[in-house]
């Protein structure tokens, strides 16, 4: 009877991981995408000690194993259920939460080369141009689906989701102008030209799809009160656009002055146009902010789903940014505000993990939310509670 009992547990236990397995969303990633920011502003917090940066350190451990976690768990899902794949990518919603893997590994990455600095270079460069791969496959692959095959005939079907396929690039050049002061000198001008190009390409790609989004809420009004986090998207390409920048300019204007232009140690012109450009950015990021702070305050979404982490990272962004302006500013107004919001993303990072925790591992409501948003776009499909065969024996049943 103990062995016939112990062969009932494990197969219970054996089904939920594998219905967790079969309705894993790729929106998981922003919790790999959450961490990590939380990790970089501990790092290199403004008015920093040495207890915070051991705290980013642990931030920056479990970022890296959730993303290992998950990127297993990402491969065990397409091996298993191959058509899972299909559906997701061209699901209007769901497909755009494809762009948080590559700014996960981005935000993994800049940790990495943050603490271990030269230590790292060489896998984190490595790492980068696969990241790169990722991020255009978002951007440009991603996108383009989205024109062929994604209806959206209302505005209300518009979301500011849109945004993180191609916001992947963005990040990325913030992460590859990180990973280039690092490398030798002779191995850095193809890196100057790399991440500017990635950082143009996202950073109007970003301003064109904000537009539409900004068409989106002047016609269909704010998003419905669960999709409300949702409306802190928009700060990551601007917050994020504006430290990838100045860092990009920074980068460009240490060089020149060390092989062709000296007299520009005279004058930084390029690293002024780097913060004039940046400070224009983050002002735009301020605004969505506001936006965003305004609508919870109004509309107070109370159903937590697995977007909420979408609140993390683009604020922390905002964190981040005016952190480098208060470098290249010498201004400690830049570096208190990005004390005060750093702290906040933080702690909302922090009490996010509760509730992640609960509906993901003891309850499953997370897992069941988008199974249900599957089931709901392809109605005709078989889930994997009845697909069974002609002798009633259900796909889990057969795994097991």
């Amino acid at each position: 009877m103990l062995e016939k009992s112990e062969a009932v547990v494990c197969r219970s236990i054996t089904e939920k991981l594998l219905y967790r397995i079969h309705y894993f969303s790729p929106a998981w990633f922003g919790v790999v995408m959450g961490s990590g920011i939380s990790g970089a502003i501990l790092i290199d917090y403004p008015f920093g000690a040495r207890w915070l940066r051991v705290i980013g350190i642990a931030f920056w451990a479990f970022a890296t194993g959730l993303l290992i976690l998950f990127c297993i768990m990402t491969i065990l899902r397409h091996i298993l259920f191959p058509e899972t794949f299909k559906q997701v990518l061209f699901h209007p919603m769901q497909s755009m939460f494809l762009g948080c893997m590559p700014m996960g590994l981005s935000s993994v990455i800049a940790d990495t080369i943050s603490i271990f600095g030269k230590r790292a270079v060489w896998p984190c460069y490595i790492l980068w141009w696969i990241d790169l791969a990722l991020s255009l496959a978002c951007a440009w692959l991603l996108v383009f689906v989205g024109f062929v095959h994604h209806s959206r005939k209302h505005p209300e079907g518009l979301n500011a989701v849109i945004l993180l396929p191609v916001v992947t690039l963005v990040v990325n050049s913030s992460t590859g102008s990180l990973i280039l002061e690092e490398l030798p000198e002779n191995w850095r001008p193809h890196m100057i030209v790399m991440t500017t190009l990635v950082w143009g390409n996202g950073e109007v790609l970003a301003y064109a799809f904000t537009c539409v989004y900004a068409w989106r809420l002047l016609t269909g009004n704010m998003p419905a009160r669960e999709m409300m986090i949702s409306c802190f998207l928009p700060i990551g390409p601007f917050g994020q656009g504006a430290y990838g920048f100045l860092l990009n300019s920074e980068n460009l204007q240490n060089y020149l002055v060390n092989h062709d232009y000296p007299m520009l140690s005279q004058v930084p012109v390029i690293k002024y146009i780097g913060i004039i450009i940046a400070v224009v950015m983050v002002g735009f990021a301020t605004f969505w902010l506001f936006c965003a702070v305004a609508g919870c305050l109004y509309y107070r979404p109370k159903i937590f789903g697995i977007a909420w982490w979408g609140l993390s990272f683009p604020v922390g962004t905002y964190a981040v940014a005016t952190n480098q302006l208060g470098i290249a500013l010498n201004a400690d107004a830049f570096r208190v505000v990005s004390c005060v919001v750093g702290t906040i993303v933080v702690l909302v990072s922090l009490a996010l993990f509760i509730p992640t925790f609960y509906f993901s591992v003891i309850k499953d409501d997370i897992f069941r939310n988008f199974a249900m948003e599957m089931e709901e776009m392809y109605p005709m499909q078989e889930t994997l509670s009845n697909k069974t065969d002609d002798l009633g024996t259900s796909k889990i049943e057969k795994i097991c």
